[in-house]
């Protein structure tokens, strides 16, 4: 846990214990109406945080719209019971709030349920209308039963003669129904999440405990215990700082991922680096950056610059600033310097020989000592030159969206090399590896194609063993027939499965590109209605098929 999250959790164990002080003062008859209001506004300060906190690190669109809107009936929920208990005097409308209160009661775990049903997807993936349907309507009923309590009392009844209040009420088999309902949409989405990131090692028992907790005081409170009344308080602070503990939770041990932690990624590269806004104010900087001035920072906006002998500093604009990386050139720089010497004694013809010679022998030395990267750039050097064509086209193109094709299509071409080489290095460590590591391949790449507006899907499954140089040939055939048809893709769908004691994998582009040319680098290949087929036959263990 980083410091930030130490003062962030001390921040938030302050504001609690100080609305619970205020409630004990409260129980003596001491500041009952103030400390209760300003009770109310520590907690609807504490959820307006936590969903600015949200909106920040939840990347998935749905989920964070979905968590957001939890903080949102939080804190509506504190605002109808502030004013039912402090600026409310009539009974009628004081009866028709309490009823409100099962609006968040109700929503937040429906919400909490299509947070979970939304883990996994694509970024933009948005839940089905039959899905919100099925569950939204059962909610939606409940909400009007009980809003309409007044006209059957089948949620909660009460007894004749008397004013109708949340004192003297009993409940019916209606509440029982609602209750029913929110423990349910509460559970689905907890095992929903639990059976989705199954895989986490961290601290999943934190969600299950708090989720039991809450469920276990809302049953012992609408029993009418005075005691858990007393110690727990209101259902309404209680159940909002449950809810909350365990989406946060969730959020903590993994079940709902987030994307963070790129601050400090980013400060301990060996990468010397750093990232400035518009302003040329330097924002963040890794440990290994030297100083640089103004003047350098501004120039290499425009050209490479030189900032010493050995080091030499390029730019790139990014959304909202640009980010500077040195690079150290100490070898080349010695190498133009020899070779400048050497012309400067082209009579010492002998001697201009023997430098050279040496000069190849240390250029030997350092091949041989990057003998892996030297394989992937020249297994990459297409794609390499392909990204110097595109950031090429990139500088000089006006058309905007032109401009962002250009930039997501060398992005796909810059994963396929970091992937690439990272199942070149394990391919030279092992012969067999999980095919999750091909997984991850193809997961990278589909981000960035995404950007291009292709629909991606990738359904190879876990915990199947395949010959490393089976998995290299896959992904370099997908890349080598994505290149030809790059911008005029609809949709590409990877997919394994076994037959007949053999492991398929195929590959499916939707494109309006003639991809024939490339049906050799596939066991199988076929095509149908504008889907090109590539299909690879291999056997589980690396044997040979």
């Amino acid at each position: 846990m980083t410091k930030q999250n130490h003062k962030t959790g001390f921040l938030v164990a302050g504001m609690v214990f100080s609305a619970i002080a205020l409630r004990v003062l409260g129980k003596f008859d001491i500041l009952i109406v103030p400390g209760g209001i300003a009770r109310s506004l520590i907690y609807i300060a504490l959820y307006i945080g936590w969903g600015i906190s949200v909106s920040k690190r939840i990347i998935q669109v749905q989920v964070r719209h979905y968590l957001i809107a939890v903080s949102g009936l939080m804190v509506f929920w504190f605002v109808i019971r502030s004013m039912r208990y402090y600026f409310i005097t009539d009974i009628g409308i004081a009866r028709q709030l309490w009823y409100w209160y099962y609006l968040p009661m109700l929503f937040i775990p429906l919400f909490s349920l299509f947070v979970a049903i939304s883990l996994g997807k694509p970024e933009n993936a948005r839940l089905s209308k039959t899905a919100l349907l099925l569950l939204s309507i059962p909610t939606v009923l409940c909400l009007l039963l009980v809003l309409t309590n007044d006209l059957h009392q089948l949620v909660f009844s009460f007894p004749e003669g008397e004013v109708w209040t949340d004192k003297n009420n009993g409940y019916t088999f209606g509440y029982y129904i609602v209750l029913g309902w929110e423990i349910l949409c509460a559970l689905a989405a907890f095992i929903i999440m639990l059976i989705k990131c199954r895989h986490s090692q961290r601290k999943k028992y934190l969600p299950f405990l708090l989720l039991t907790a809450s469920i276990v005081y809302a049953l012992i409170y609408v029993s009418g215990a005075e005691w858990m009344q007393l110690i727990g308080g209101d259902i309404t602070a209680a159940q909002c700082l449950m809810f909350t503990g365990i989406l946060e939770s969730c959020i903590q041990c993994g079940l709902i991922q987030t994307n963070t932690g790129y601050e400090e990624l980013f400060m301990v590269s060996r990468l010397g680096a750093q990232i400035t806004d518009q302003g040329n104010t330097v924002c963040l900087a890794s440990s290994n950056a030297g100083g640089l001035t103004d003047e350098q920072r501004m120039s290499a906006k425009t050209h490479p610059v030189l900032a010493d002998k050995t080091t030499l500093i390029k730019s790139k604009p990014i959304r909202f600033g640009h980010v500077l990386w040195q690079e150290d050139v100490s070898e080349l720089t010695e190498a133009i310097e020899q070779i400048e010497e050497n012309c400067r004694d082209l009579s010492e013809r002998n001697r201009i020989r023997q430098e050279n010679l040496e000069t190849k022998k240390k250029i030997l030395s350092l091949q041989e000592k990057n003998r892996a990267a030297d394989v992937l750039n020249r297994e990459t050097a297409g794609q390499i030159s392909m990204i110097e064509h595109l950031l090429t086209q990139y500088d000089t193109e006006n058309d905007a969206k032109k401009r962002e094709k250009l930039l997501a299509g060398a992005a796909v071409l810059g994963a396929y090399i970091k992937r690439y080489g990272n199942l070149l290095l394990v391919s030279h460590r092992e012969e067999t590896a999980d095919i999750r590591d091909l997984s991850r391949c193809f997961e990278d790449s589909f981000v960035n194609l995404e950007l291009l507006d292709v629909k991606c899907l990738c359904t190879l499954p876990a915990d199947v063993i395949l010959a490393t140089k089976d998995m290299l040939r896959i992904y370099r055939t997908f890349e080598t027939v994505l290149e030809d048809c790059l911008f005029d893709l609809h949709s590409v769908w990877v997919n394994g499965r076994e037959r007949k004691g053999q492991f398929l994998v195929s590959i499916d582009f939707v494109c309006d590109t003639d991809l024939s040319c490339h049906k050799a680098d596939a066991d199988w290949y076929s095509c149908e209605d504008g889907t090109w087929r590539f299909t690879f036959q291999l056997q589980k263990g690396g044997e040979g098929a």
